[in-house]
């Protein structure tokens, strides 16, 4: 069903007589705020239309009480730059019956129906908040379309298809393709890739980025063993501040690749000082449609990256390994 629906409702009252929905999605223990929703009356077009902001509340003006009590709520995971859809049936909608004023708080479990898409809308607005504080949203011309669930996890044609949407590593994979897409970064390379194994310098350079975008934007710049949760089963937890020594050398895998440009932006020193921005490294690859790490190299140095500094990191990384 397009419909979701909260795991459980909370209501109290609020003295300002007013109306306000707060939307919470638990993940490891913690709730998180959904940002970005949209909510509207379904059958009662008078009321105010009332967004969630960053800690997940939407204040709304309440239905008129000589009308009804309650109220049907709506918020459909769409915008400007992204949808959460299951394929043809268009896009999912938060839904619940809520009194018409009150505080009114929709919970979420992480792997529920719910819970898995709003985990996908939580990444996606996660990611659009920090490119648009770091780059600008300039690049991003066309809409993604997340398709959940899929029959498998991949990235084609501006559709990002996954399997689970509270696998917050994949999720961040997936789309760090769509935007090494829309940013004309690289090209992309094909095939079966084991990441521990080197294949060709294409599938290295865009699986290693869209690894380190997913990096980007939910990982601590500064933590000491930075890693993946749920990224490639049989080698959890994927580290990628300290790669394991049986994980191919060279420019030709991924995991390294991931290595590289995390050791580029990252705050932890293990060997090297560096602290480039985001918005440096993409700067220096935005349209121009690098072919392997040796290009991406070449444009960091012509955007006036330090030489030394970059031939360190790229020696931890390609030469002597992590």
């Amino acid at each position: 069903s397009p419909d979701l629906v909260p795991d459980k409702i909370e209501t109290a009252d609020d003295p300002s007589g007013g109306l306000t929905i707060v939307v919470l999605r638990e993940d490891h223990g913690q709730l998180l705020p959904l940002p970005g929703l949209t909510f509207k009356a379904a059958n009662l077009p008078g009321f105010q239309l009332a967004t969630t902001d960053l800690r997940g509340f939407a204040r709304g003006m309440g239905c008129p009480s000589f009308q009804t009590s309650t109220m049907q709520m709506v918020a459909p995971l769409s915008e400007q730059y992204f949808k959460v859809s299951s394929g043809w049936r268009g896009a999912y909608q938060v839904t619940a019956q809520i009194p018409c004023r009150g505080i009114v708080k929709l919970y979420f479990k992480s792997d529920s129906n719910g819970g898995q898409a709003l985990g996908i809308w939580q990444i996606a607005q996660k990611a659009k908040a920090k490119l648009a504080a770091e780059i600008g949203l300039g690049f991003w011309k066309n809409p993604i379309n997340f398709s959940w669930p899929a029959d498998g996890d991949y990235y084609m044609g501006g559709t990002v298809s996954l399997t689970r949407g509270d696998y917050w590593d994949v999720v961040g994979h997936e789309m760090g393709h769509a935007i090494y897409d829309l940013g004309g970064l690289g090209v992309f390379g094909g095939g079966q890739h084991k990441i521990d194994e080197c294949y060709s310098d294409a599938l290295a350079l865009s699986e290693g980025w869209a690894s380190f975008f997913s990096a980007w934007v939910s990982v601590d710049l500064r933590d000491p063993d930075a890693k993946f949760e749920y990224m490639v089963p049989r080698r959890a937890p994927l580290r990628f501040e300290n790669i394991p020594s049986d994980v191919c050398l060279g420019v030709r895998n991924e995991w390294r690749v991931t290595g590289f440009f995390w050791d580029l932006n990252d705050l932890h020193e293990d060997g090297e000082n560096s602290a480039v921005p985001f918005r440096t490294t993409w700067t220096a690859l935005l349209q121009h449609g690098a072919r392997d790490m040796n290009d991406v190299r070449n444009l960091l140095l012509k955007s006036g990256a330090n030489p030394a500094l970059l031939q360190t990191i790229w020696n931890l990384n390609f030469d002597a390994g992590k």
